[in-house]
């Protein structure tokens, strides 16, 4: 009781209630302290949703939570701050981490619940009594069909119509005694939300079905799951939001070069002026060991072509000299 008490006031009046103001540590609680719960801060902490029930979660690492009486404070300040600051400080994605976790473990037990509520709620085998009651309505069914086919053969309208409807008799007894013998003890259904199986055992329960349907959606579990997907769900659309591509740029950013491409143009340049003189130089050499050979054949082509002209010239300057010697024998013979 003396523990419970204490429990109680260091809720209501915080655990330093009986420390002089001059000597507390301090008085201002703020959201980034250790023990200030970030689940709760981000949205929901799922550790106090199903205390007492089937799916306790046990413990939250955090102390703190929104039933201590400077939360509020806490988280003000918590909100006040911008969409990009909440992101550093990651809060909400721990919480989308562990909020994705229990909807997993949940979703594997709501499978597993589903192939258990098939086999129980499957028909029940006949017995051999059973079956012997069934095959006797059934074999008057159709001995009734007979003779109703019989009378209308012979002529007896009314009393085909009284047989077949002796079949029609026979027929839903059978059909009624089929359903009771082989219906499932209870009938199980399970909760898409929360796993929970929702089933009827008696004629008294399905009539209640609804009242039953009406009170698992008020409970406990059923509420605790459905905050916990809708936060999970809100999560995933914030979260998403907030990686969207950036916009493309302008095209007058794309046309400016940026400072790497500066600097690698004079490089280029220099690149491409080195080639072009590498290219002239291999064509210069290129040509001057042509032009000797070149030489050779224009000298032996322009001897060739010199030739006659010069045995033309030599042949008249010794006919000359020939006609000037006879000249002078003459001249000294008439003297």
């Amino acid at each position: 009781m003396a523990d419970a008490m204490r429990a109680m006031l260091d809720e209501l009046m915080g655990k330093e209630r009986n420390v002089p103001l001059d000597q507390r540590k301090g008085t201002d609680m703020r959201f980034n302290d250790p023990e200030v719960c970030k689940y709760a801060l981000a949205g929901l902490c799922p550790y106090g949703l199903f205390k007492n029930t089937k799916s306790d979660l046990g413990v939250c690492k955090y102390t703190v939570h929104d039933d201590d009486v400077q939360w509020d404070v806490v988280k003000e300040n918590w909100d006040k701050l911008s969409v990009k600051e909440k992101d550093r400080y990651g809060y909400e994605r721990e919480l989308m981490t562990l909020l994705n976790q229990l909807c997993r473990d949940m979703n594997r037990k709501i499978e597993r619940q589903k192939e258990r509520a098939i086999i129980e709620s499957s028909a029940r085998p006949l017995n051999v009594e059973d079956k012997a009651r069934l095959d006797a309505i059934k074999s008057q069914e159709v001995d009734a069909m007979h003779r109703s086919q019989a009378m209308a053969d012979a002529g007896d309208v009314d009393g085909s119509m009284v047989c077949a409807q002796q079949a029609e008799t026979y027929k839903k007894q059978h059909d009624t005694l089929h359903t009771q013998l082989t219906a499932p003890e209870r009938v199980m259904t399970v909760c898409e939300v929360c796993g929970v199986f929702i089933n009827s055992t008696d004629n008294d329960q399905r009539r209640q079905v609804r009242k039953m349907t009406e009170d698992h959606l008020t409970g406990k579990q059923y509420l605790g799951w459905k905050a916990i997907r809708d936060e999970q769900t809100r999560l995933q659309e914030q979260l998403a939001n907030q990686r969207l591509p950036p916009p493309p740029s302008r095209p007058s950013e794309e046309a400016r070069p940026s400072h790497r491409d500066r600097e690698r143009e004079p490089r280029r340049e220099r690149d491409r002026e080195r080639l072009h003189s590498s290219r002239d130089r291999h064509r210069s050499r290129h040509t001057s060991d042509r032009e000797p050979e070149n030489g050779r054949r224009s000298s032996s082509h322009s001897h060739t072509e010199r030739s006659p002209s010069r045995k033309r010239s030599r042949s008249h300057e010794q006919k000359r000299e020939r006609e000037q010697l006879f000249d002078g024998e003459g001249r000294s013979s008439r003297h």
